[in-house]
């Protein structure tokens, strides 16, 4: 009879101290057995507990796993969950190894505030494996980084940098049109010389041929080459005819076009027609004739010179 109130006795103390241990629980799993060397592991970390009880849930980091030969990566955080009077606590602590060989992740002990294990994880095994080289396979070239995509954030410093440049070299721009423009003398540009008419040209041209004396000195087929351009320059700037590039019977033709009197046509048609002679036949006029083309070039020029309103005007008065 005293034996069964013995037990009686110590079944009644240490029950609440049964009961209380079968509220926590602590439970660890692994994404797997067996990785490369380099690769990462997952420790998936469940804890139950009552919800009233305060617990400590100790955080692993890279001192806590240095000894074992593994390496901590990271822990995330704590995520709880709330359910009749129960909390239940989720943590991953990622890891990794570069040795190869067997490795055992230690037991994670859940403790109450005054330093009592309230709960532990079993401990953890896996396997780090070599990559298998293959020492019959040529050689390769490494493979170079990849590229990745920039983000906004990545390249908001370079366009700010841009505008700040663009905004400096518009305002040294602005001072510089501002200042310097005003302080430096503004450039007077010569008018542009009136245009000479052609028949001024011409007939300046002409005298300029008399004064050099050609076919007195003997220089004949000199002296109707320069008339003859001459009077092709004052057809061209005339009556927009390219006589320059025309031969003579062209420039005749073309000239008939323009319903000139007879006489001024016969005076042309002499100077072309004694000109060819002169310098493809070798002909040799005489003097008379050196002066008659003279003549007839100025008498050319002046009856089909262009008429002014003045001209016109007093021409007009004459003949009333």
């Amino acid at each position: 009879m005293k034996q069964k109130l013995l037990i009686f006795w110590i079944l009644l103390t240490i029950a609440p101290f049964m009961a209380l241990a079968q509220n926590y629980n602590a439970t660890a799993q692994i994404d797997s057995t067996k990785i490369l060397i380099g690769d990462q592991l997952n420790v998936k970390l469940t804890i139950t507990a009552p919800a009233s009880a305060n617990i400590i849930i100790p955080q692993l980091n890279a001192k806590s796993l240095d000894t074992l030969g593994i390496d901590w990566i990271e822990n995330s955080a704590i995520d709880t969950t709330k359910g009749n009077g129960i909390n239940t606590y989720h943590q991953s602590i990622k890891i990794t190894a570069f040795d190869s060989g067997f490795y055992s992740f230690p037991p994670i002990e859940i403790l109450s505030i005054d330093s009592q294990v309230l709960a532990s994880t079993q401990p953890l095994y896996f396997e780090v494996q070599t990559i298998q080289v293959d020492t019959t396979a040529a050689f390769r070239d490494i493979k170079q980084p990849a590229k990745e995509m920039l983000t906004f954030k990545e390249v908001l410093p370079y366009i700010l940098l841009a505008l700040a440049a663009a905004l400096v070299i518009a305002l040294a721009v602005f001072l510089f049109k501002k200042f310097y423009h005003k302080k430096s003398p503004k450039k007077v540009l010569p008018k542009p010389k009136p245009k000479v008419k052609p028949h001024i040209a011409a007939l300046t041209a002409l005298e300029q041929l008399r004064l050099k004396h050609l076919w007195q000195d003997g220089m004949v087929k000199l002296y109707y080459s320069e008339l003859t351009d001459i009077v092709r320059e004052y057809i061209d700037g005339r009556w927009d005819i390219d006589a320059p590039e025309m031969t003579s019977s062209e420039i005749l033709d073309a000239v008939a076009t323009l319903n000139l009197d007879k006489e001024s046509a016969d005076e042309l048609r002499v100077i072309l027609s004694t000109a060819d002679l002169v310098k493809f036949a070798k002909w040799q006029p005489l003097p008379n004739e050196h002066d008659t083309c003279f003549k007839n070039a100025v008498r050319f020029v002046e009856s089909t010179k262009e008429q002014t309103d003045t001209q016109s005007n007093t021409n007009n008065t004459k003949k009333s």
